[in-house]
């Protein structure tokens, strides 16, 4: 069960002999008996080869002697006994030259016959040679008892464990299965000295030409454990990037949340002056309250859809009215636009269709850049503070298009497009989460947002909302 490769032939010397010479014998009674009427010293080629290919070139040799010498006796025999016989063969010289002949012609197949042998031994050699020195296990297996008819160093390295290798149950049976793959290899794990091995197993012919099974068994600890390295490693990573989400998360809060508590601040400092100065009107405290009510409900809103965001990464898109958006937008942020001394202008095109959009998450990227252009013009004279929002539909792109447009300082040449960096802000107080968050709202709902700069003063962000999400 090493690298050699043998013919079906006797295993023993002696019991070759034999065959051998029994073989001779009978020959030489066949030949003995048919009185030469048929030439069969052909036959004594087969013993010749067989005595040849078992013992050697020089027991072949002597044994082509013998079988030339049986043959000589056996027609002097023959002459004797039978003359009518002889009359075939008149002269002793033919029979001896006969014998000499074939003599030469044997010994000449027993020299062809052990050049053969040692081609094929390299042959099997050179074979051998390559299996053993493979990085697999290789061994095959007589599929009717489990016997191994083969195997190679590596896989006596890998199995043997003490005892030298039968069968492949001595294997198998160490080797639990653990999965199966379209290649027709399948993962088996070695729980006693904690190995993985990939099998894969092929049937083919063997020497003799009965059916067996070849299987070739890779050694795939190291890859296992690569990959179980890899899938910790990944489970950090995933940690990380959680811990990540909650830092952002609470940026995002701190960022969005702050607009609806400064507007429910704003409306109970209005009712408080009022309240104050003797002046005021119970309709007009009435609907800043209910005012400062509903900032309190969008910022719970604002809670859920961030946690939302976080958690799933996509939007519910509902159909909107972008126009009656823009309008409540306008209402939100008329008292910042006041107090700053900026005017507000929409320019909103009639009946527009609606958008599948998330209300609450597109609402605020809105938001959030009007208040950021109400903030740029800090530096610009009031008299030419002015704060645009347009809406159109671009039929060719199959989208609505929102515009805000301010006469601020301008955004700087690096943010022209769409490359808003995180963290960066011009706002002392600002958190410089606002602009990527509202890209990343955009996105989520398939559309584009990006800036420019105006050719007087300020700049221009652009939304582009499809009407029909894939």
């Amino acid at each position: 069960m090493t690298g050699s490769i043998d013919f079906p032939f006797p295993k023993s010397k002696p019991l070759a002999i034999a065959l051998g010479a029994g073989m001779v014998v009978l020959i030489a009674l066949a030949d003995y008996l048919t009185g030469f009427e048929f030439d069969l010293s052909i036959l004594y080629i087969v013993p010749v080869g067989l005595i040849s290919w078992k013992l050697g070139r020089t027991s072949g040799i002597l044994f082509a002697v013998i079988a030339a010498a049986a043959w000589l006796a056996n027609q002097q025999l023959t002459g004797h006994l039978l003359p009518h016989a002889f009359l075939l063969y008149p002269h002793s010289l033919l029979h001896l030259w006969k014998a000499v002949i074939l003599l030469a012609t044997w010994i000449v197949f027993v020299i062809l016959l052990e050049n053969l042998k040692i081609a094929l031994a390299r042959a099997d050699e050179r074979f051998a040679t390559v299996l053993e020195g493979l990085e697999e296990a290789v061994y095959v297996v007589n599929p009717q008892n489990g016997d191994l008819l083969y195997m190679n160093q590596r896989c006596r390295d890998e199995f043997e464990a003490g005892a030298p290798l039968t069968g492949s149950q001595q294997i198998e049976s160490r080797l639990q299965t653990v999965s199966s793959k379209e290649s027709g290899g399948e993962e088996y794990f070695d729980s006693a000295r904690e190995r993985w091995f990939r099998i894969h197993t092929r049937k083919l012919r063997w020497v003799d030409g009965r059916s067996v099974v070849l299987k070739v068994a890779s050694n795939i600890t190291e890859r296992k454990r690569a990959e179980e390295l890899n899938r910790r490693q990944q489970q950090k990573l995933q940690l990380t990037s959680r811990l990540v989400t909650v830092g952002g998360m609470a940026s995002t809060l701190a960022h969005e949340i702050n607009q609806p508590l400064a507007a429910i601040v704003n409306y109970n400092m209005g009712c408080v002056r009022r309240l104050r100065a003797g002046n005021w009107n119970p309709q007009e405290l009435l609907a800043a309250m209910e005012r400062a009510g509903a900032q309190a409900e969008r910022a719970g809103r604002i809670i859920h859809r961030v946690r939302e965001l976080v958690r799933k990464g996509k939007p519910e898109p509902l159909p909107c009215d972008i126009n009656g958006m823009i309008l409540d937008i306008a209402t939100l942020i008329e008292i910042d636009a006041e107090k700053d001394g900026v005017r507000i202008r929409l320019d909103l095109v009639p009946e527009l269709p609606p958008v599948p959009a998330d209300k609450v998450m597109l609402e605020q990227a809105i938001l959030n850049i009007a208040r950021n252009g109400i903030d740029s013009m800090q530096e610009t004279p009031r008299e030419e503070r002015e704060l645009t929002i347009r809406s159109r539909l671009d039929p060719s792109a199959g989208a609505i298009a929102i515009e805000i447009a301010d006469t601020g300082c301008g955004i700087p040449e690096s943010m022209v497009g769409n490359s808003f960096e995180p963290f960066f802000t011009t706002k002392p107080e600002g958190l410089g989460v606002g602009l990527n968050l509202c890209r990343s709202i955009v996105e989520s709902h398939h559309g584009r947002l990006w800036a420019s700069r105006n050719p007087e003063r300020g700049s221009t962000f652009h939304f582009s909302l499809p009407l029909h999400q894939s």
